[in-house]
């Protein structure tokens, strides 16, 4: 048997995710079997099973896919100097959903399904605490730039990351409900209201 190059599994858990992402944005995240997913990937279970055994993994697979690079970017920005300003974060984070076409919606029902499901809870906070590091790393230069010393920029940088990521679940949760929006739209409008 020909050993299979680790491009090609890569590629296979990609097909597999996103066959999966398209059943659970159709079915729901409670209500989709893996039988939903071998019927839409057109793969046998045992294929499946090779990849992810369970929601979690997915969840997981999907973050490491489309949302950590993202947010990688934006560390590595931070730590080379580079002002990354709260505004320039955010837009980094949520231009994820247009450039890959990711559904708010799905991340919403994520959030919904870890708060009963322990697997799925734990990587919602792994996540999340990875998300703030990163971003409080990205504005690291920025809030530096505005704060008398080293200590005030490290409080800035921690609370400016935490409402970086407040925003952005707000624009998850509104697009989920409301139908898609611009970013810049979003962007433009929160900050006209936190302008006033």
């Amino acid at each position: 048997m020909p050993k299979v190059s680790k491009e090609y599994r890569e590629a296979r858990r990609d097909e597999i995710a996103r066959a999966a992402l398209r059943a659970l944005e159709r079915n729901g995240v409670r209500d989709t079997s893996i039988a939903d997913i071998v019927a839409e990937s057109g793969l046998s279970t045992g294929a499946i099973y090779s990849h992810f055994t369970n929601k979690a993994e997915l969840a997981r697979y999907v973050v490491g896919r489309y949302l950590l690079p993202r947010i990688d970017a934006l560390e590595g920005a931070g730590r080379g100097g580079e002002i990354v300003t709260p505004r320039d974060a955010l837009r980094g984070m949520l231009s994820m959903f247009e450039d890959v076409g990711l559904s708010p919606s799905l991340i919403l029902q994520f959030w919904g399904e870890a708060m009963v499901e322990p697997g799925v809870h734990d990587e919602m906070l792994r996540t999340a605490a990875h998300l703030r590091a990163s971003l409080a790393l990205a504005v690291g230069p920025w809030a530096r730039a505005q704060s008398s010393d080293e200590k005030t920029a490290e409080i800035l940088a921690t609370e400016t990351a935490r409402s970086i990521a407040a925003l952005a679940q707000g624009y998850i949760a509104n697009s989920a409900v409301f139908g898609p929006r611009p970013v810049e739209d979003y962007l433009e409008s929160a900050a006209a209201v936190l302008a006033s």
